[in-house]
C-alpha cells in the first residue's frame, strides 16, 4: 500500500507541488493532490509520509486573510492551532508555538539570530508570500532556533508563464470611517521567461495610518515592542533562475524589506488608569525594521545519480526601538540592534539500495552559518512628549560574533504499510564576545568601564525517529520523537552586568527540547481530520537573577503538553464548516513544585471555526476565534491574568468581468478588548485592540 492523499486543515488538496529540488525545475508546475512540503527533511516530502504535524498554507487562503495592512503573524495566528495570537503590532514577541519559540524562515533561509529582536514575521508582505509550511514540533533540521517548530515562507516565482503582470490595490478603514484612519496598499509583480531563464519581481506598499478600538477610539502605540499605527512599509522582492541544462539551475533571490514609523502620537504617560493616545510626540529616529537578503542556488538533479544542494546566502537585520523606559543613572536610550549574516549549506539526496519491498533514502550535508550581532542604543532628555538626543551612545550588551558548523543526516524508508524516518544533527558553535563598555555598571554607578570579552563553545547532538502507519488509503497514524536547541541569549544576558563580571561563570549551554508527539490523520471525500498529542521538555531554562542584575540560564526542569485538533467537512459542493481546537499547560519547576508558565510563553486555548460557501463567481467566509481566559500562571505568581475574547469575521471575495475584488470585515461585533500581548505583556493601563475593521481590495492579473 502507497501513502494517500492525506488532509491538511485548510489546505486545497491540490496545492502546487513546489519545494526545494522540484522549484528549481524548468517545466511548467503541474497540479499535485498528494501535498508535498520541504520544510520538515530538507527534500521533497509527501505529507503522508511525515511522522508530524504539518500545515500548509496557501496562496488562496493568504489571500483571503490579507486585508490591506495585515501582517503574516494576523493570518497564522488565525490558521494554525498551536501558535498564539498575533500581537497586532510590530512584533511576534510571545507568538509561541507549543509553547516554545518558532524558527523563522524565508525560502529556507533563517531569520532567526542569537539576539532575537522578534520581527521575524514582519519582514515580509502577504502579498508577496506563495505558501507558508508549519511543521509544530521541535526540530534540529535546519539548526537552533526550533524548539517549538518551523514556519517555512515561500516566496512567489514563476510558473512557467512566458509573461504575466498582477496588479493589486487595497484599503482598510475603521467602523468609524474616518480618513484619518486609513491603510493604503498597493502590490505590482511581473513574471517572464525566455529560454533558459525565469524571473520574478515583485514591488509592494503599506501605509498604515490611526487604528481605532471598539469605542472609537484612536489606540495609543505600543512604546516597547512597536505598533502598526502610522507605519509605512515597502518590500522588494526578485527572483531569478537559469537553467543550465534539463538538470542543472542557478537562482538568486533578492529582497529588501522595510517598516518605518513615523508618528506624533504615543502613550499618555500621565494616565495612570486608562491607555489614551495623546498627540504630540517629538522623536526624529522611531521605530523601523529594515531586512535586506540575497540568496544563491545551485542544483544538480543527477549528481552522480543523487540529487544535489548548494546554497549561499547573505541577511542584515536592523531594527530599531522606541526609547522606553530610564534605567538608573544611564537615563533612557533607543535600542538599535543590527545583525550581519552569511552562510553555506550543502544537502544531497542519495538513494539507499533495497532491502526487499523496502526502498529509502537519506539527506545528508553540513551547513555553515556566520553571524555578527551589535547592540547600540542613543540615550535621550525627555521634557514632556519631546525627545532629544544627549550624544551619548551605550554599548548594549558587547558585540558578539558566532560560526555555527554542523553535519546532518536524514533517513527514510517506506517498508509496506510503514514510513520510518530518522536523522541525526551535530553542531559546533563559538561565540566570540568582545570586549565592551559595561551597560549595567553604567545603569548601577554612571561610570563607564571595561566589560572583559572572551570565547564561549556550544556543541549539541540532536535526533529524531519517528514512524507513520498507513492504515488505509484514507487513514495514517503517526509517532514521533525529535529535539530542537535554542542558545542563549548572550548579548542581553550580558547587558546588565557589571565590569568585573566572569563570562566564564556564565552556564552557558544550549538548551536541548525534547518533543513527543502522537497524531492521527484522516481524509475522506468530505471529510478531512487531523489530532495530535504532544509534550516536550527541557531541563534548562532563561532566569532573570535580580540580585547581579543578569540573565542566568540554571538547570530547572520545563515541560509543554498539549493537544490539537482540526477538521473540516464538505457537507455539499457549496458549503464547508470546520474548525481547530489548541490545549496548552506549561510548566516549569520551582523549589520542588511544578508551577505554570505565563501567557508570554504558553498561549491560552484557542478554538477557531468557520463557515465557507462557494459559487462560480464569489465566495463567503465567516469565521470565529475564541481565546480562553487564563489565571493560572497568576495564581502561581509567574504571570498575569489572561480575560478570553470571541472575535468574529467576515471574508468574502468576487469575480468580476476583469479582475477580482476582495473584501472582509474583522470583529465584526466591534468589540472593545486587549489582546492576549497586551494583557500579558504591556504596562498597565493596557490598550485596546482594533475594532470593527472593514478592508476592500482589487486584483486582476495580465
Amino acid at each position: 500500500m502507497t501513502p494517500s492523499k492525506q488532509p491538511l486543515l485548510l489546505v486545497a488538496l491540490s496545492s502546487l507541488s513546489l519545494n526545494t529540488w522540484a522549484e528549481e525545475d524548468t517545466s511548467p508546475v503541474t497540479l499535485n493532490m498528494q501535498p508535498t512540503v520541504v520544510s520538515a527533511t530538507r527534500n521533497e516530502a509527501t505529507i503522508a509520509s511525515i511522522p508530524g504535524s504539518v500545515q500548509v498554507i496557501d496562496e488562496q487562503q493568504i489571500q483571503q486573510q490579507s486585508g490591506a495592512g495585515r501582517r503574516v503573524s494576523d493570518i497564522l495566528g488565525q490558521l494554525v492551532p498551536g501558535l498564539a495570537p498575533s500581537s497586532g503590532g510590530m512584533s511576534n514577541f510571545g507568538q509561541t508555538l507549543r509553547g516554545r519559540n518558532i524558527l523563522v524562515l524565508i525560502d529556507g533561509v533563517s531569520q532567526n539570530a542569537t539576539r532575537d529582536n522578534f520581527r521575524q514575521l514582519n519582514s515580509i508582505l502577504p502579498a508577496s508570500i506563495e505558501r507558508i509550511e508549519v511543521i509544530s514540533g521541535a526540530s534540529s533540521v535546519y539548526g537552533a532556533g526550533a524548539s517549538g517548530g518551523i514556519i517555512n515562507i515561500i516566496t512567489k516565482r514563476n510558473q512557467g508563464q512566458d509573461i504575466a503582470f498582477n496588479s493589486r490595490i487595497g484599503l482598510t478603514t475603521g467602523n468609524n470611517l474616518n480618513a484619518q484612519g486609513f491603510a493604503y496598499e498597493l502590490f505590482q509583480s511581473a513574471t517572464g521567461r525566455k529560454d533558459a531563464l525565469d524571473w520574478y519581481v515583485s514591488a509592494g506598499g503599506v501605509q498604515r495610518n490611526d487604528q481605532f478600538d471598539g469605542d472609537g477610539k484612536r489606540i495609543p502605540q505600543d512604546t516597547s515592542q512597536g505598533s502598526n499605527m502610522d507605519t509605512e512599509t515597502y518590500d522588494l522582492l526578485g527572483r531569478f533562475g537559469y537553467a543550465l541544462d534539463t538538470d542543472k539551475k542557478l537562482s538568486l533571490s533578492l529582497q529588501d524589506y522595510k517598516d518605518q514609523q513615523d508618528t506624533s502620537y504615543t502613550k499618555d504617560p500621565g494616565n495612570k488608569e486608562h491607555a489614551v493616545a495623546i498627540k504630540g510626540l517629538v522623536l526624529d529616529d522611531q521605530p523601523y525594521t529594515h531586512n535586506q537578503a540575497a540568496n544563491l542556488n545551485y542544483t544538480d538533479a543527477d549528481f552522480y545519480g543523487q540529487g544535489l544542494q548548494v546554497e549561499t546566502y547573505w541577511r542584515r537585520s536592523d531594527a530599531l526601538f522606541f526609547p522606553d523606559l530610564a534605567r538608573g543613572k544611564a537615563g533612557i536610550s533607543n535600542n538599535n540592534s543590527v545583525q550581519d549574516v552569511y552562510g553555506l549549506r550543502l544537502a544531497v539526496d542519495s538513494a539507499l539500495p533495497s532491502i526487499g519491498q523496502a526502498t529509502g533514502n537519506v539527506v545528508w550535508g553540513a551547513d555553515y552559518d556566520h553571524e555578527r550581532s551589535r547592540q547600540r542604543g542613543d540615550q535621550y532628555t525627555v521634557n514632556d512628549l519631546v525627545y532629544s538626543k544627549t550624544g551619548e551612545t551605550f554599548e548594549l550588551g558587547p558585540d558578539i560574533t558566532t560560526t555555527t558548523k554542523a553535519l546532518f543526516g536524514q533517513m527514510s524508508w517506506d517498508i509496506g504499510d510503514w514510513t520510518l524516518r530518522s536523522g541525526v544533527r551535530r553542531e559546533w558553535i563559538e561565540s566570540k564576545v568582545a570586549d565592551s563598555i559595561a551597560y549595567g555598571e553604567i545603569v548601577q554607578t554612571g561610570k563607564r568601564s571595561v566589560l572583559p570579552g572572551d570565547t564561549l563553545n556550544y556543541g549539541a547532538t540532536l535526533y529524531n525517529l519517528g514512524a507513520v502507519y498507513h492504515v488505509s488509503d484514507n487513514q495514517d497514524v503517526f509517532a514521533n520523537f525529535s529535539q530542537g536547541f535554542s542558545l542563549p541569549d548572550i548579548q542581553r544576558f550580558m547587558r546588565d552586568v557589571q565590569s568585573n563580571f566572569n563570562i566564564q561563570s556564565l552556564n552557558a549551554q544550549a538548551i536541548k527540547v525534547n518533543s513527543y508527539e502522537l497524531g492521527w490523520r484522516g481524509n475522506w471525500e468530505t471529510l478531512q481530520a487531523e489530532t495530535t498529542l504532544y509534550e516536550n521538555t527541557s531541563d534548562v531554562t532563561q532566569f532573570y537573577d535580580a540580585n547581579d542584575r543578569v540573565l542566568r540560564l540554571i538547570n530547572q526542569k520545563e515541560r509543554v503538553r498539549g493537544i490539537e485538533n482540526n477538521v473540516t467537512w464538505r457537507m455539499t459542493d457549496r458549503w464547508s464548516l470546520g474548525g481547530t481546537y489548541a490545549w496548552a499547560k506549561g510548566e516549569t519547576r520551582q523549589n520542588g513544585r511544578w508551577i505554570d508558565l505565563p501567557a508570554t510563553r504558553v498561549s491560552p486555548a484557542k478554538t477557531t471555526v468557520f463557515v465557507d460557501y462557494t459559487e462560480d463567481t464569489y465566495t463567503l467566509r465567516l469565521q470565529a476565534l475564541r481565546l480562553a481566559s487564563y489565571d493560572a500562571a497568576a495564581k502561581d505568581n509567574n504571570g498575569r491574568e489572561i480575560n478570553g475574547y470571541t472575535l468574529v469575521d467576515l471574508l468574502g471575495s468576487v469575480e468580476l468581468p476583469v479582475g477580482r475584488l476582495e473584501g472582509g470585515i474583522y470583529n465584526l461585533s466591534n468589540r472593545t478588548y486587549q489582546n492576549a500581548f497586551a494583557q500579558a505583556n504591556a504596562r498597565a493601563p493596557y490598550a485596546n485592540a482594533q475594532g470593527r475593521t472593514l478592508s476592500a481590495s482589487y486584483s486582476v492579473d495580465w
